[in-house]
């Protein structure tokens, strides 16, 4: 598990603002000597379109895709440049007559906020602590001996990018007119700079009076990376961001600083997507081992004759129908007498111990949805004592579940998941997978997968129980009542995944206790409902939960939606049963021989290999040592370019940015260079033992399931004993349910109205 150690843009109230209020008595004096300047105004003009003329052939050489926007680009805002005696150019709005640098010289405020930021801000790096290993796994082997070497050291907090001199990756808000950058390339070598200007009129100006072409010279010459983003809207601009740390690596998006150069509405919009969305882009890359064990997961499921979601069009008379999708939070008691009298008036969907709770409370549902690929959910599920109660559900489930989990029903209806190596790799290679409907954001916790698996399916009405994210302050309990799995049989709800770690705002006001899942969880939500509106007008969604507030759900009490509901028609469930077991699902016709066939030892370990030749060439300064992980980085994206390597690239990418992050955190462990090298190179060695030793496990490829893989490695450890990186003892496997002796009172399921 990770966390970031400083938040991201710590700058909000930007330095720029600060420091304008310092010059703003110089630069109302200054004003006044307008009039004696109109020649040297004059001088300017000619000075911008010159200036702007060699930007423009200089993007053409480096950026043409800039230059194309903007050689021609006729502005949205009417403004004009000025300049004092001093001739450095500034800009004004005419319509309200706004100055975009309320001083009378531009280039030292630009300098002074440059050099406050360097000086007096840390790096935001994220901090990854010691994970237990809950199955032996070599991911957790690695990266927990990374951690190890890390921390070996005494970390110097203090230092600040000054002091450090480079940095390997910076995200700047707001170009204005461009006057930072000198400053800033001055003092500090980045290796990647981003720069995020959301009005495309600001960038065209800089463009006449910044000085771009040598700026870009230097970059270029110097094989630096700079990336624009100019002029996108909110939605666009994350998935921007997110491609950009997906080509050229995701560990850069470890260690960073960010700041703004000026503020205004938009640009603290997108101070607001940082803060909401920054930590997605890292916080859920999955592993090499989890890769693995998920695509022979989804092996089993095809060879197993397992029915997959088909991407054609939901019904037009189940789109509307109501859909309550349940989880097991302390909030559902309060609702179950509302789910019970109208259940046959809706599709339900119980999300992982939902469906304990709505067996015991008389509450029949359409679906079990399931987001983990682990073994232990069969003795979840072998908790339910009347097993017909299965008969007629159908698990509603990625491509990653486990065969356990699969064979617990008759009927399912499984998703590609496109973030997991499996589905894009077998819709490049089989036209039989195409037909699969993908769904996105099912992790980390059930309840997104129940969300995301409604929306996916093209559900448009959607209501939300017991997805309560956490416990309402001041509650005592983070389940239902009616889960015998937590009250009866030993499960714990407590610490762990549970532990609360920070109060969010509540659906019904108030405040909400939740943790590093359940918040990630609400996020995802969130993030999944806003991308789908896009498209969906239709979409809406009623959070009836009493827990952490949903932004893009509207909160509503079970209780004012009694009237609605007496006025809608009961649903034929035996029809829509139907329906979905017969025409919405099917099953996907891959022969094992070709499945063997698509996971090739041999083109994997020469993938290890060419990694493990680019690593072993270790630099000795920090920002080479940062672009060759790049290289790495960038590797791996284009083997995922082309159809035959997708998977190779894919699988390992997880891991190895996983690893990078911690490299990269060694080599800003101090103001000492030298050992920061020192320190990296120890990482590196094991990361070559990494790569050496997972062509053993891929070897088994494509039949290797979560838990069942331990008969693998042998003397009872986790592989091999590496060069840098010894195998620890493999972990006892995890027994969910505690207590077997438990006589549930409730041995045949009835369905309940009141």
């Amino acid at each position: 598990m990770t966390e970031q150690s400083i938040n991201p843009f710590v700058h909000k109230d930007t330095e720029l603002e600060q420091l304008e209020k310092k010059y703003a008595d110089i630069f109302v004096e200054s004003l006044k000597d307008l009039h004696e300047i109109t020649e040297l105004q004059l001088v300017m003009k000619q000075d911008l379109a010159y200036r702007f003329q060699r930007n423009i052939e200089a993007f053409k050489k480096y950026i043409p895709e800039v230059a194309k926007q903007f050689e021609n680009y006729k502005p949205k805002t009417r403004m004009d440049f000025f300049c004092l005696k001093n001739e450095i150019p500034n800009l004004i709005f005419t319509d309200n007559n706004d100055i975009l640098y309320k001083t009378d010289n531009p280039f030292e405020l630009s300098k002074n906020q440059i050099d406050k930021i360097i000086n007096n801000t840390r790096i935001s790096q994220l901090r990854y602590q010691t994970e237990y290993d809950p199955y032996g796994q070599l991911h957790f082997k690695y990266n927990n001996r990374l951690i190890e070497i890390e921390q070996s050291k005494i970390r110097d907090n203090s230092v600040t990018p000054k002091q450090i001199e480079s940095l390997p990756n910076c995200v700047m808000l707001g170009i204005g007119l461009g006057y930072p950058l000198a400053d800033l390339y001055n003092q500090v070598e980045i290796a990647n700079l981003i720069i995020v200007e959301p009005n495309p009129d600001i960038f065209y100006a800089s463009l006449q009076a910044f000085e771009w072409a040598p700026f870009l010279d230097y970059i270029f010459e110097n094989k630096l990376g700079i990336h624009l983003m100019i002029g996108q809207n909110a939605d666009q601009f994350f998935l921007d961001l997110e491609r950009f740390y997906d080509r050229h690596g995701r560990f850069l998006s470890g260690t960073w600083l960010g700041f703004t150069h000026y503020s205004n509405k938009k640009v603290k919009e997108f101070i607001s997507l940082f803060d909401k969305h920054y930590r997605s882009i890292n916080a859920a890359m999955g592993f090499t081992d989890d890769h693995l064990f998920g695509a022979s997961h989804g092996c089993y499921a095809i060879l197993n004759q397992k029915n997959f979601v088909l991407n054609t069009p939901l019904k037009e008379e189940y789109k509307s129908k109501p859909v309550f999708i349940i989880g097991s939070g302390p909030s559902l008691d309060h609702d179950i007498p509302f789910i019970r009298k109208y259940q046959d008036k809706a599709i339900i969907i119980a999300c992982g111990t939902a469906i304990d709770a709505l067996y015991h409370a008389g509450i029949k549902p359409d679906f079990y949805a399931n987001t983990e690929r682990t073994p232990q959910i069969k003795q979840a599920l072998s908790t339910i004592p009347d097993k017909q109660f299965f008969d007629d559900i159908v698990l509603l489930t990625g491509d990653v579940c486990h065969p356990n989990t699969l064979n617990e029903f008759k009927h399912t209806a499984i998703f590609g998941k496109p973030d997991e190596p499996l589905y894009p790799y077998l819709a490049m290679n089989f036209p039989e997978y195409r037909k699969v409907q993908y769904l996105q954001l099912m992790n980390p916790l059930v309840g997104n997968m129940g969300l995301s698996g409604a929306i996916f399916l093209g559900f448009e009405n959607l209501y939300l129980f017991g997805l309560d994210n956490g416990k309402k302050l001041g509650s005592t309990t983070m389940h239902s009542e009616f889960t015998s799995l937590y009250k009866e049989r030993g499960v714990g709800d407590t610490g762990g995944n549970y532990a609360i770690t920070k109060t969010v705002q509540g659906n019904f006001g108030g405040k909400c206790e939740t943790g590093y899942l359940f918040d990630m969880a609400r996020r995802n939500m969130d993030f999944v409902l806003q991308m789908e509106k896009l498209c969906r007008k239709n979409l809406v969604c009623h959070n009836c939960s009493d827990g952490a507030l949903q932004e893009q759900a509207t909160p509503v009490h079970s209780e004012d939606l009694y009237d609605i509901f007496e006025r809608l028609p009961t649903i034929d469930k035996k029809a829509f049963f139907s329906y979905i077991t017969e025409e919405k699902t099917a099953k996907i016709n891959i022969s094992k021989d070709q499945l063997i066939k698509a996971f090739d030892k041999e083109i994997f370990k020469q993938t290890c290999d060419r990694l493990k030749a680019i690593i072993q060439n270790k630099p000795d300064n920090r920002v080479e040592y940062i672009k060759n992980m790049e290289t790495v980085s960038e590797v791996m994206y284009y083997l995922k370019t082309a159809p035959s390597t997708y998977f190779y690239g894919a699988a390992l990418e997880g891991s190895i940015q996983t690893f990078f992050m911690q490299i990269s955190r060694m080599l800003y462990h101090s103001k000492d260079e030298k050992a920061c090298i020192e320190l990296a190179n120890q990482g590196m060695d094991v990361i070559n033992d990494f790569l050496d030793e997972v062509p053993d496990l891929f070897s088994h490829m494509p039949f290797i399931y979560l838990g069942e893989h331990q008969q693998i490695y042998k003397e009872g450890k986790v592989g091999r004993d590496m060069p840098h990186c010894k195998a620890p003892d493999l972990p006892k496997m995890h027994i969910l349910v505690k207590d077997d002796d438990y006589k549930d009172p409730l041995a045949k399921f009835v369905k309940r109205y009141e």
